[in-house]
């Protein structure tokens, strides 16, 4: 008898483990550098400065994260995306210190002259004093969420990096 309660423990754990753990849709996804690769392009994400993610509803509670390679591509993955609604989180990375931020609060600076992984030329600061700064040296302009959302998204096709 303790033999079957021990065989069906380790069933129950194993069918547990399968499902894998849930996503909570308040946390910013942990990529891998040079490993993960960018959910639209497939390119191997490897600079965090310009790595973006979004938290996607699949159902009721049950979520998924997508991580792209440049902000951009988020922008244009979320505008093909036939059903935008599903979309619970937006995450990038601060420029200067490099942690996750919420994309809806961040002050975008989008310039020809910033080289990024995908072309879009877009990077985004927690702060507007930063973003100002980096939008100087870079000879760009600093956008909030929403004008960054429609900007790119329109840029999708027109970015120079293979998507056209």
């Amino acid at each position: 008898m303790p033999h079957k309660i021990l065989l069906l423990t380790l069933l129950l754990f194993f069918l547990s483990a399968c499902g894998g753990t849930p996503i909570d849709p308040d946390t910013p996804p942990e990529i891998v550098y040079g490993e993960d690769v960018c959910f639209r392009c497939g390119m191997i994400i490897s600079d965090e400065r310009f790595a973006a993610a979004l938290v996607v509803e699949k159902a009721a509670n049950d979520y998924e994260q997508f991580v792209f390679d440049d902000a951009g591509e988020m922008f244009a993955y979320a505008a093909e995306d036939a059903d935008r609604s599903r979309i619970v989180r937006w995450f990038v990375h601060d420029y200067n210190s490099r942690e996750w931020i919420d994309a809806t609060t961040a002050w975008f600076v989008i310039a020809d002259s910033l080289h990024t992984p995908m072309g879009f030329g877009v990077a985004a600061c927690a702060e507007e004093a930063q973003a100002q700064a980096l939008a100087e040296e870079w000879q760009g302009r600093v956008v909030p969420f929403a004008d960054a959302a429609a900007q790119l998204s329109d840029a999708g096709g027109e970015a120079d990096h293979g998507h056209q």
